[in-house]
């Protein structure tokens, strides 16, 4: 009988002692205090990195210490990998979760132990998997062997997407924007009208086309001048020959004959 009664107790002990450890308490034991350390920020699917709990007494009596780390998050519970670390490597731990809280309790007390003078450290590598993205709460608490809270202690930490935002579509430029800008004033303000861009073109088109003109005609003037000048040379001998021979005729003397006249 004796012995039935010491194994019921001693299991609704366990019962209690897992109750305990998995709950957080409402206030902190005297003289215990805990300060997390955790990155600035995470990235989904990158290597994972530590969150670090050093917890320090100034009681005199000296407690080995069991630790459990609470990650409060809106992430999916398969986003999440966390991993308790000693020197020696990998250390057993159990993990729960109850609504955005997961729970990652150590299986055994940390091989340290915790006195005045003498700190007690917790590590766990972290690390989010996914594209969701959000803000993460890290809350370190640290038990005792019989299971009571001795203090707790948190940090929160920004988790970033990997995944580059999609660009956003450029605006249609507005009417207002393809409008032609107006010409810019001069030093007395007033504004100075820009020649008109088919002006210079119409007056060069022009000048050719009186050129091709001068040159069509050129050629038929220098012909007739040419016919003129020579009509004119010809009517010049002429005249010079006619007046010769007048001349010529008013010198020879008198005779009772005539000339016939031509």
């Amino acid at each position: 009988m004796r012995h039935s009664t010491a194994l019921f107790g001693a299991v609704l002990a366990g019962a209690v002692l897992g109750m305990t450890l998995e709950a957080p308490a409402g206030a902190d034991e005297p003289g215990f205090s805990v300060r997390v350390t955790a990155p600035e920020d995470l990235t989904t699917g990158e290597s994972a990195k530590t969150v670090t709990a050093v917890v320090t007494s100034d009681n005199r009596r000296c407690r080995k210490v069991r630790w459990a780390l609470l990650v409060h998050s809106g992430l999916q519970d398969d986003q999440l990998k966390v991993v308790r670390v000693e020197d020696d490597g990998e250390f057993r731990t159990s993990t729960s979760t109850s609504g955005i809280t997961t729970t990652i309790l150590d299986d055994q007390l940390d091989p340290g132990t915790l006195c005045r003078g003498r700190t007690v450290t917790g590590r766990w590598q972290v690390a989010f998997t996914g594209p969701d993205a959000g803000q993460v709460q890290f809350e370190a608490q640290a038990f005792d062997a019989q299971g009571t809270l001795l203090t707790a202690g948190g940090a929160s930490v920004q988790v970033e997407s990997d995944e580059e935002p999609e660009p956003s579509p450029s605006p249609s430029p507005s009417p207002s924007a393809e409008a032609e800008p107006e010409p810019a004033g001069d030093a007395t303000g007033e504004t100075s009208e820009a020649p008109a861009a088919g002006s210079g073109d119409e007056s060069r088109d022009a000048e050719a086309a009186l050129v091709s003109e001068d040159s069509f005609l050129l050629g038929p003037g220098l012909i007739v001048g040419g016919v003129l000048v020579f009509l004119g040379v010809l009517l010049l001998l002429r005249i010079r020959s006619r007046s010769r021979s007048a001349r010529q005729e008013s010198q020879r003397a008198p005779t009772g004959f005539y000339t016939m006249p031509r």
